[in-house]
């Protein structure tokens, strides 16, 4: 179990960030994916999203109706070991705004804020990522 939380705590800062990706097309996010199966869907509004199942949990990206660039990402997580790595990993990697909250400063001025939450009629935690 240390080894795997180890693991979590050295891979999971690359990984995360990585899998937000905001500000990439569809093709570029299935394209980084590519051993990966999206499911396509359109939110209420007509706005269109992607989801698939990864190793750290499912992803969906939600995409603008008029740039078709990524602008806000969610990771639903109900593994509780990569939960607990992932939070432990951010708090060393990024600015702790709250026990849930993050910024991460990143190249080019952009600031990504990472938020935690606990969904309770499903059950699980959820990562949303947005700029």
């Amino acid at each position: 179990m240390k080894k795997l939380l180890f693991l979590l705590i050295i891979v999971l800062p690359i990984l995360s960030n990585a899998q937000a990706h905001l500000g990439s097309t569809e093709k570029e996010i299935r394209d980084l994916h590519s051993d990966k199966t999206f499911e396509i869907g359109y939110t209420d509004n007509g706005e269109k999203y992607i989801s698939s199942f990864m190793y750290f949990g499912t992803f969906v990206y939600y995409f603008d109706k008029e740039t078709k660039l990524s602008n806000f990402c969610i990771q639903i997580v109900d593994e509780m070991p990569y939960l607990n790595g992932q939070v432990e990993a951010y708090n060393k990697k990024y600015v702790i705004v709250s026990d849930s909250e993050w910024k991460a400063y990143l190249e080019g001025g952009s600031v990504l804020k990472i938020n935690l939450s606990y969904n309770e009629e499903h059950k699980f935690y959820v990562f949303k990522y947005t700029f």
